[in-house]
């Protein structure tokens, strides 16, 4: 072979060599490329789920006060009415303890009840002497 037919030969191998190892570096330096990106995609990725996860939390913090305070005015009103049925059945008892029948007033109607029913037998007797009479 000829030194032309050497070159050629040279410029095509080393054209060859030249094309693969700038397509290596071109590949080595996309690959690293990516994962500079992608390292970039998950970080950007991974803030705005932290900044969701932030703001539901705080979203969560936001409606357990108003829930807690919403339980907080349910028992409130639970003791206001337990206070307010004590003191409907106090009202019930004093209306009791002054209109309902006491214990020697009682007594003295039995007493009165006893005599009137007495007092009912003798008529009827009195009645009956008087029908047996006129026969």
């Amino acid at each position: 072979m000829t030194t032309y037919q050497w070159v050629t030969l040279g410029l095509g191998a080393f054209g060859f060599v030249l094309t693969w190892g700038l397509g290596l570096f071109k590949a080595g330096r996309m690959v690293e490329q990516m994962k500079v990106a992608i390292k970039l995609e998950i970080a950007a990725e991974k803030k705005d789920v932290l900044n969701k996860v932030e703001a539901l939390k705080e979203q969560f913090f936001e409606e357990q006060k108003t829930q807690d305070h919403n339980f907080g005015e349910v028992g409130a009103s639970m003791r206001q009415y337990t206070a307010d049925v004590e003191k409907k059945q106090f009202e019930m008892e004093i209306w009791g303890r002054d209109n309902y029948v006491q214990k020697n007033e009682f007594e003295t109607m039995r007493q009165d009840i006893k005599d009137l029913a007495r007092s009912i037998k003798e008529d009827f007797r009195e009645v009956f002497a008087k029908i047996d009479a006129k026969q």
